[in-house]
């Protein structure tokens, strides 16, 4: 019987190893600029034309390769990188397993011209489809050009896989913007063919190259980001989270200087914004990390893109925890600014300062009387229940004003948490949340409300603007969040348990997670035929309707393609809570309620946006509108 099992010849194991390397233009490019850069360039040019299949070159500075080593470089599995198979604990270079100029070569028409500092003269190797061509003296300066013609000329069914050819080049830009991302201290150049596409100043300053990659604008409202651990080091720079993108393709990641994609990394600078950015939104990321290579291993994936990390809890909890550490120290009040354009219309449009606030959080003053000196407002109201007369003639018949009667001033209720009572308590409320009992908007005071929806109000200089909704939901995400953390009792019992009705969907979602569920606090009892008793729940403080929130709760939390922790579901628990109880749009208050939010929000931890992301309050500064009716 003739044996079915055959040996593959040489030529046909290249090409099939060289898929693994090599599936599109740019996996060369990756591979030839790792390749220099390990080489100890500081000047890397790129030159690419159509797609890349036509012509890739790449040129250095670097070392060079040795006369005797050349033809050995361009075969499988030949490298200077590693002798053994224990170097790979302790990598420090890009590449390291001797596969890319071979897969490169096996694909192509390569030519390589190299020569190093103490060489009189260069070397010249060309080599088509794996096969060797030539090699030859030549002159040339030191460092090494290396030039790809035709890709996959020699496998055409690769080449019908290929996109467009700006598709194809808008990734090779994009992975050369990361690469030089990752090294500051290394000028990059992009050619495409001739126009020049992409420059970084190479000077060791990654807020320089931030600039060149992602423009001034973008540079201009980055955040650093340093945490010097005993096991890693996290630094970098994220956006502010009014800087935010669609799409992840922002988020670019270094570990040990190698450019890498982790949805693990990705997750955790996200959980980093939780509540300061809008869901479905992303921010401007450049972060690295530098940790012992035991800690990770890098040989997972056969282009090196992606690396799987020992420690992964713990990485994730401090990349998160440094950022938002950081965003929190940084964000400022929005603000709007008024422009006045051609046709004489006004143009309002969001901005914040480009600076950071020298206390880290707070960009009002407190010195309240040289502030109103310096306005030079005549008028100041002595008490808050004083003032809603001055600003609308007719509150005692227009319901829909905003604004209250001093008269019922009195009988009025005061916003603390969920609760309303007769009497003011700013104190109690910044007491249960953890807070300093001093509030940053302690001299801000409210005037009255806005469509009932919005409340304006003054600190003597700058006009506000606070979303009730969105202020109120921050105040008691954060209240029921810390109650959640004192409280002795996991669950709280409803008086009446709460019947739901589930889908099949529903119901396997809950078996799923009812482990997790019961462990939170949540008491469920079967019923039968997809009914369900809810008869506790965690941090319930009268909550309406816990049994709809719940089902919402397993819809929008458990229903991804990732189990979320324990600590992220009772999280996200909190904050439907919070939207519940929290005071809605079209709600009218009265002043003292208005001032109590403003003073409560001020003693949150984040006082600048709701657990949405959504801004809780913006800014027009007295100079903006003197400028408006033409004061200045």
């Amino acid at each position: 019987m003739v044996s079915r099992i055959k040996l593959l010849d040489a030529h046909c194991i290249n090409q099939i190893a060289a898929g693994e390397v090599v599936e599109r233009p740019l996996s060369v490019v990756k591979e030839l600029v790792e390749n220099s850069l390990d080489a100890g360039a500081r000047k890397i040019e790129i030159a690419v034309e159509g797609s890349g299949t036509s012509l890739i070159r790449i040129k250095d500075d670097g070392a060079g390769i040795l006369a005797e080593d050349l033809r050995l470089a361009v075969l499988p599995h030949a490298t200077s990188k590693i002798t053994a198979i224990t170097d790979l604990d302790h990598l420090q270079t890009l590449g390291f397993r001797g596969e890319a100029l071979p897969s490169i070569a096996s694909v192509s028409k390569l030519t390589i011209v190299t020569r190093t500092p103490d060489a009189v003269s260069g070397q010249e190797l060309t080599v088509e489809g794996g096969t060797f061509i030539s090699l030859k003296e030549t002159g040339c300066p030191y460092g090494t050009m290396v030039t790809v013609k035709e890709l996959f000329y020699n496998t055409p069914a690769r080449q019908k896989f290929l996109r467009s050819a700006s598709t194809e080049f808008g990734s090779i830009s994009d992975m050369v913007s990361r690469l030089a991302l990752s090294r500051p201290d290394v000028a990059f150049s992009l050619r495409h063919p001739t126009n020049l596409i992409l420059k970084t100043p190479g000077n060791g300053n990654l807020l320089d190259t931030i600039a060149a990659v992602n423009g001034n604008e973008t540079a201009r409202q980055m955040v650093a980001i340093s945490d010097y651990g005993e096991n890693r080091t996290i630094t970098g720079y994220v956006s502010r989270p009014e800087n935010v993108r669609s799409s992840r393709s922002s988020m670019t990641f270094i570990v040990n200087g190698r450019v890498i994609r982790s949805p693990l990394l990705n997750q955790a600078v996200k959980d980093g914004y939780h509540t300061l950015i809008p869901a479905g939104m992303y921010p401007v990321s450049i972060l690295s990390l530098t940790m012992d290579p035991l800690e990770y291993d890098v040989n997972v994936h056969p282009a090196k893109l992606e690396i799987k990390f020992k420690a992964e809890k713990e990485l994730s909890r401090q990349l998160a925890d440094v950022v938002r550490k950081a965003l929190l120290e940084c964000m400022p009040v929005r603000r709007l600014t008024m422009e006045k354009r051609k046709d004489d219309t006004l143009l309002i449009h969001e901005s914040t300062p480009s600076y950071r606030p020298e206390n880290g959080r707070d960009t009002i003053r407190m010195n309240k009387a040289p502030q109103w000196e310096q306005a030079k407002i005549l008028y100041q109201p002595q008490d808050n229940e004083n003032l809603a007369p001055y600003l609308h003639n007719n509150y005692n018949e227009n319901v829909n004003n905003g604004f209250i009667r001093p008269e019922e001033i009195a009988a009025t209720r005061i916003v603390s948490g969920n609760e309303m009572s007769d009497t003011p308590n700013s104190e109690s409320a910044a007491k249960s949340i953890g807070q300093p009992v001093q509030s940053i908007f302690v001299d801000v005071y409210a005037i009255g409300q806005v469509f009932n929806t919005y409340i304006l109000a003054a600190d003597g200089i700058r006009l506000y603007i606070i979303d009730q909704h969105a202020a109120h939901e921050r105040i008691r995400y954060e209240e029921l969040l810390k109650a959640a953390k004192l409280s002795e009792s996991v669950s709280q019992q409803l008086l009446i348990p709460e019947t739901m009705e589930m889908t099949a969907q529903e119901e396997q979602i809950l078996l799923a997670h009812f482990d997790d569920l019961r462990d939170m606090g949540f008491i469920i009892e079967h019923f039968g035929d997809r009914t369900y008793f809810l008869r506790g729940v965690p941090v319930l403080n009268t909550l309406d309707s816990p049994g709809k929130v719940f089902k919402n709760f397993l819809d929008v939390t458990l229903n991804t393609s990732y189990a979320p922790s324990r600590e992220k579901m009772m999280e996200e628990w909190i904050y439907m809570m919070a939207c519940r109880s929290a005071v809605k749009g079209r709600e009218r208050l009265a002043v003292q309620e208005m001032d109590d939010i403003i003073q409560t929000l001020g003693k949150t931890e984040n006082p600048y946006s709701c657990p949405h992301g959504r801004p809780t309050i913006i800014e027009i500064t007295m100079k903006e509108l003197a400028q408006r009716f033409g004061r200045e």
